[in-house]
């Protein structure tokens, strides 16, 4: 696997899991690290948008190994699922939209350890892209999981409009952050590490191969 490649070849390895890179990322990583949700119960994302069947026939989206919905669009709503949880998955539900091996709508529902969590994405549905946190103190909605800016935080009855733009734009975060690890010798990011893509990949690998209504504990 990955680790394996590593160790015998250490060079300097990141995906470029772009929300991650954003301000508004870290701002409620910090948030959520200090307990301003509490503990949390709940995580919901959605990444729907709505290619033509041309761009679809004609791109890795319609390849059955590696393209889809969930490979291409899901791998976004997971990272934001993998940093605030842990524990034993267990898949409740998933309904799928299949086309010759390849999805086009997949929504799913699970618990990881006490957490509920939903999954939904898409290649042929209207655009949608949100993140809903929920915790046992409040909750916060990112209104752009893949390019996040904006978020509202609710403790209560109180609604906060949290605005972080973009250091530059949208790609800028991430292609710093690689060339000053590559200038200082670094093998890895500290912002989206090994084990983070690690997890990222096992779940969605998780509900790929759990194309079925059963309930499955892995």
């Amino acid at each position: 696997g990955i680790m394996e490649v590593l160790k015998q070849h250490p060079v300097l390895w990141m995906e470029a899991m772009k929300p991650r890179f954003t301000p508004l990322f870290q701002k409620i990583q910090v948030l959520i690290q200090e307990g301003s949700l509490g503990d949390i119960q709940e995580i919901h994302t959605v990444l729907n948008s709505k290619q033509s069947d041309e761009v679809i026939q004609h791109s890795y989206l319609s390849d059955s190994i590696y393209g889809g919905a969930l490979l291409d669009c899901g791998c976004y709503c997971a990272t934001w699922i993998t940093e605030y949880t842990k524990g034993k998955l267990r898949i409740d539900h998933i309904d799928v939209d299949l086309q010759d091996g390849y999805d086009l709508h997949t929504q799913v529902q699970m618990h990881i350890g006490n957490t509920l969590v939903t999954l939904e994405t898409a290649i042929n549905q209207p655009e949608k892209k949100e993140v809903l946190i929920k915790g046992t103190k409040g909750e916060i909605r990112i209104l752009d999981l893949h390019r996040p800016i904006t978020a509202e935080l609710k403790i209560e009855d109180k609604v906060e409009v949290i605005d972080c733009p973009y250091k530059v734009d949208d790609f800028y975060g991430e292609i710093s952050h690689f060339v000053n690890l590559l200038e200082n010798g670094k093998q890895g990011s500290p912002i989206m590490t090994i084990q983070s893509s690690l997890e990222t990949a096992m779940l969605l690998d998780r509900i790929k191969d759990a194309m079925t209504p059963n309930p499955i504990e892995i």
